[in-house]
């Protein structure tokens, strides 16, 4: 169940409840669930946990299904630390497309679903908005770029109901759920970072909220990935 925070926000995921160096299992793979384990892990710093991604020349996304209508909750916040950009990642070309981390709002239907993803690039300047070369229905936002912040925390918010309109022109459907992913296979190189506290913001006036966010299997993100 989801349990209402303060001043309108509402918990998607904080991996506190997981154990220390595990993979956690509500998030599914869409790729190898061994390597996936390998990547993605629990980890905890001052008492907090979070999640560690560490991609040696790899590339598996992971999803968490929570379905849920961005008119009443429009935006999403969490915080995500880089401490190793992709060398020579450009998600400009196919042939580079590799983020430091990346955060994948999937929108509309499981098979052809609509994505935007948020990334923290090596390279591309913060606020390019461009289409994603490796799916012809997913547009990218860049919210962080380079080494400013390499190695602290940062916390981003985004208005995805509001991006959804602008990158596509239309009136966004159903959220399916939120993916990760970070990447380095094109590059052949490593990528590590850490993502934690996934919070939903409700609109403004705030909505009353009757039931729990619920749970589905796993939204396929088509975004290939060529080693």
């Amino acid at each position: 169940m989801v349990n209402a925070a303060p001043s309108g926000m509402f918990p998607l995921e904080t991996f506190e409840e997981y154990s220390l160096l595990t993979f956690p299992e509500p998030w599914k793979v869409r790729g190898n669930q061994d390597e996936a384990q390998m990547i993605y892990q629990v980890r905890e710093e001052g008492g907090n946990r979070f999640l560690h991604a560490h991609a040696n020349q790899q590339a598996i996304q992971i999803g968490l299904v929570r379905g849920f209508s961005p008119q009443e909750f429009p935006r999403l916040r969490w915080r995500w630390r880089v401490s190793q950009l992709p060398l020579g990642g450009d998600e400009r070309r196919k042939e580079t497309h590799d983020s430091a981390a990346g955060v994948y709002v999937i929108f509309d239907n499981p098979i052809f679903p609509r994505i935007i993803k948020y990334v923290w690039s090596s390279s591309v300047p913060v606020g390019t908005r461009l289409q994603n070369p490796l799916y012809w229905r997913a547009q990218m936002v860049v919210v962080e770029s380079g080494l400013s912040g390499l190695g602290e925390w940062q916390q981003e918010t985004v208005n995805f109901y509001q991006d959804y309109k602008n990158l596509f022109g239309a009136e966004p459907g159903k959220v399916l759920g939120i993916g990760l992913m970070t990447s380095s296979s094109f590059t052949k190189s490593v990528a590590i970072a850490d993502y934690d506290d996934f919070l939903l913001l409700e609109r403004d006036p705030l909505p009353t909220v009757s039931s729990p966010l619920p749970t589905a299997q796993l939204v396929n993100i088509p975004e290939k990935q060529v080693k």
